[in-house]
């Protein structure tokens, strides 16, 4: 299949920018301040007219690293990933740029020198931040915010795996469905991110086989679903991440074209999730709506060591597919985790098969309650087939916004080392030993 052009990507992008220009002919007015909230149209330099417009100037002073920079290199980010090769590192002034970026290059590095100042906007008009088709891109210290589709999009399911990514201190707000979507992507790490405001996910993994990735020191809020984990085999753990203020906060089930199986989520805090004031791209979620942990169908997750309290409806539910697409989970382990303060109940076995397997293991919770009556029983990894109560777990839509309305992230620490930091293009990702985690303090 023909996969579209740059220009074709980018044809959106030049309707858009084409109403900014009569504001933002001269670049300098639209992105000399750090942290400008005026979009900046992609620009090569020279205005309609002829005129040679010199690079917008910065308060900051020159990095101390070899670099392609935006603006003083290129006007637009785009413009600095073409000029890029392999290992390059493209560093980012302060301000905000209207614009989708398409990175096809390997290896390469796109950082901001501000988390909080460094703008990728769509300005609600524009369908997707950054794409990535390229293996061991890293994309570090910035904000993306306000597109139609997603923050960062890596990797395409149904064509061939993308291998190495990194996003590190990123912060993506509002927008349609995701704030980073990985489809297909092995070798991935999302570290010490904040996404909020999302009608699909602050983070999505799906179609990925030996995924071997990682979400870590992660927070996701206020969206659909904070944390989701669909049609992925093997190899994903969210470990030690906060999701919050979400409709659902973790979900982890099986895609409509491949199962998910042996993710594992450990020593994440998991909290308040039920709320309404989130935009929801798809009514099917709202069937976890209140729920911590929702795990749908999927062969051998692991719920360890977490924190989970005050969901609006349930702590940890293990059953079908919010679709109901699928059976029950196959080989489920919950342990370790302190779960409280939920009105039906902390852990909800919602089997609506007649028998489970011996593999299915529920244990060492504290004083969780566990429901409906008899499914502790059923599920305490026991050695022989057991007959549990059948449950089938429901939910009602719910109120929505619109993803343009979501709160805004706050300013956070991002790279303390922006401007020296050698770059280094994203590599293989350990997972991390789970066998002794204890859920984080309440």
């Amino acid at each position: 299949m023909r996969q579209p052009s740059l220009a074709e990507r980018l044809s959106l992008s030049s309707t858009v920018l084409a109403v900014l220009a009569v504001g933002c002919l001269l670049l300098s007015a639209c992105a000399t301040r750090e942290g400008d909230q005026i979009g900046s149209p992609i620009f090569n330099g020279t205005t309609p007219d002829g005129i040679t417009v010199e690079p917008p100037r910065t308060t900051l002073p020159a990095p101390e690293i070899d670099a392609i920079r935006v603006p003083l290199d290129s006007f637009s980010i785009q413009g600095a990933v073409d000029q890029a090769s392999p290992g390059d590192l493209i560093l980012i002034d302060p301000g905000v740029y209207t614009e989708q970026v398409v990175v096809t290059t390997p290896d390469v590095v796109i950082r901001g020198r501000d988390r909080n100042t460094v703008f990728i906007d769509g300005i609600h008009g524009l369908e997707t931040g950054v794409i990535v088709e390229a293996d061991g891109v890293a994309i570090e210290n910035l904000t993306v915010r306000n597109y139609l589709g997603d923050g960062i999009s890596v990797g395409t399911e149904g064509l061939a795996a993308v291998n190495r990514f990194r996003a590190l201190h990123i912060t993506t707000s509002n927008t349609g469905r995701n704030g980073i979507a990985l489809r297909n992507v092995t070798n991935a790490e999302v570290r010490q991110g904040w996404h909020s405001g999302h009608g699909g996910s602050g983070v999505l993994v799906t179609g990925c086989t030996q995924c071997a990735t990682l979400i870590t020191a992660t927070l996701a809020e206020y969206s659909a679903k904070g944390f989701n984990v669909v049609g992925a085999m093997e190899g994903v753990s969210i470990f030690s991440s906060t999701s919050r203020n979400n409709r659902v906060g973790i979900l982890v089930e099986d895609g409509p074209l491949q199962p998910t199986s042996g993710a594992t989520i450990a020593a994440n805090v998991v909290l308040n999730n039920g709320f309404t004031s989130t935009p929801n791209n798809d009514p099917a979620v709202d069937r976890g709506f209140g729920v911590g942990i929702q795990v749908g169908g999927s062969v051998s997750t692991g719920v360890i060591a977490n924190r989970v309290s005050g969901n609006t409806r349930a702590g940890i539910v293990l059953g079908p597919t919010t679709a109901g697409t699928t059976g029950d989970p196959i080989a489920p382990r919950v342990e370790r985790n302190a779960v409280d303060g939920h009105i039906e109940s902390d852990i909800v076995l919602a089997f609506e098969d007649e028998i489970i397997d011996p593999s299915t293991c529920i244990t060492n919770n504290g004083e969780a309650t566990i429901g409906p009556p008899g499914a502790a029983e059923a599920a305490a990894c026991g050695d022989a087939n057991t007959r549990p109560p059948l449950f089938a777990w429901t939910g009602e839509t719910q109120p929505t916004i619109d993803y343009v309305n979501g709160p805004v992230p706050p300013g956070i620490d991002g790279m303390i080392d922006a401007d020296a930091a050698p770059a280094a293009p994203a590599s293989e990702v350990v997972l991390p030993d789970t066998s002794a985690s204890s859920p984080p303090a309440g």
